[in-house]
């Protein structure tokens, strides 16, 4: 019993390699490129990987974005702003952005005007360095980001998928069933869009570290400081204002109250001159009493 169960089962085993081995060689060319793929995925990550840490960041060129940003006292900001923009247009730059707006406390003075420019950064010391030339500078701030280590991980990936998008093109033209042929330009497309995110990014920063960014507040010059003047000839000072500020009120409170005396003062004023009228006229009266009065005690006498 033994050994028939192990003649069986060596039949079995030999059956079943023969069977793989057949359906292997049918199957072979059907999948190749469906483990092409799979292998085409397994070949980019080590890749990746492997290009990642080709390059060291220490000693790839530096990679710097640097932004600046400057306040300055000009007597015509607007003026200084053309000024400004004409340099930076004449070394390679552009105006990424102007705006103009009244100054405060004094509308009837100058403008206050901000440039945002776009200047090659190898120029950007100078135009800083020129901003004494517009007016008084009042501040200058400067910052710097270095993206080597993101500049040198970007370039590698976008070769890695290079390689990776022209491999599955390859895998695709080689392709003999539709399922496969299927996986594989899902594969590419995949690969594709992340190729193109890369790129832009790369290109991005590319720009931002050739161009730096430098920011100008241009804002009017101020007047010369009002000084208190003291002692005798401050308290004089002191004293005049109030009597003027005095007069003021005096001068507002008789305006107020003249509407007032026009409307009841005229009655009043009628009223004075008829109770005047009639009392003269009461006292003419008793005059005239009187003196006829004395009249007749004079004829009485006599008589």
């Amino acid at each position: 019993m033994s050994t028939m169960t192990r003649l069986i089962a060596g039949l079995a085993i030999a059956a079943g390699l023969v069977a793989c081995s057949a359906e292997g060689a049918d199957e072979s060319a059907g999948h190749d490129a469906g483990r092409s793929v799979a292998d085409q995925q397994a070949y980019e990550r080590s890749e990746a990987g492997a290009a990642g840490q080709g390059v060291d960041p220490d000693i790839a060129p530096r990679q710097v974005i640097t932004t600046a940003s400057a306040t300055v006292e000009a007597d015509d900001p607007a003026a200084a702003a053309d000024d400004l923009a004409d340099r930076a247009t004449g070394l390679g730059g552009w105006v990424d952005g102007r705006h103009t707006w009244a100054g405060e406390g004094d509308a009837s003075g100058p403008p206050s005007a901000s440039l945002a420019l776009r200047i090659p950064a190898e120029e950007l010391a100078v135009v800083i360095e020129g901003l004494a030339d517009l007016g008084r500078v009042q501040e200058v701030s400067q910052t710097s980001e270095d993206v080597t280590a993101e500049v040198v991980d970007l370039d590698a990936r976008i070769e890695a998928l290079r390689i990776s998008t022209d491999r599955l093109r390859e895998i695709m033209a080689g392709a003999t069933e539709s399922s496969d042929l299927l996986e594989a330009e899902a594969a590419l497309s995949e690969r594709q869009a992340e190729l193109e995110s890369h790129l832009s990014r790369r290109e991005y920063l590319a720009g931002q570290v050739e161009m730096s960014t430098l920011t100008v507040d241009l804002v009017p010059t101020a007047g010369p400081a009002q000084v208190d003047a003291g002692g005798f000839v401050g308290g004089l000072a002191t004293g005049w204002n109030a009597l003027l500020s005095f007069v003021s009120s005096l001068l507002v409170v008789a305006g107020a109250l003249v509407p007032w005396v026009v409307v009841v003062g005229v009655p009043v004023v009628v009223v004075l001159l008829l109770v005047r009228r009639r009392r003269r006229r009461r006292v003419a009266a008793g005059e005239r009493t009187e003196a006829a009065g004395g009249s007749t005690d004079s004829d009485s006498v006599r008589g």
